[in-house]
């Protein structure tokens, strides 16, 4: 059986960049990245030509802020990771999390910005 590739991409620091930019990008409070586990939604941004921030589901928690997931969005199409692809990330990357059901997530982000 074939293992799938589970890609390493270079991720934005979010609470570094939440200090930085108080008014665009929101980070997470620790009580929050303390609850993280398999089957969560949490968003995270690359560091790419275009960087994009992105819904990843957590699949694996290695319990010491290490992860594996599965990107959950459709992203510029030069990156070797896109939708359903697999890649790692820490604790460190998560700017926000989403812990209810995938379709509602999905539904409040077709709503138009207020």
């Amino acid at each position: 059986m074939k293992r799938e590739k589970i890609h390493s991409p270079v991720l934005i620091n979010a609470a570094e960049m939440g200090r930085a930019h108080p008014d665009t990008f929101y980070y997470a409070p620790k009580k929050v990245l303390d609850s993280i586990r398999p089957g969560d939604l949490i968003k995270v941004c690359d560091q790419s030509e275009f960087p994009e921030r992105f819904w990843v589901e957590v699949t694996k928690s290695d319990g010491n802020g290490l992860f594996v997931g599965r990107v959950d969005n459709y992203l510029f199409p030069d990156k070797p990771y896109n939708f359903g692809t697999l890649i790692r990330f820490g604790v460190e990357n998560v700017f926000d999390l989403w812990q209810g059901p995938v379709s509602e997530l999905h539904e409040l982000e077709k709503l138009p910005y207020q």
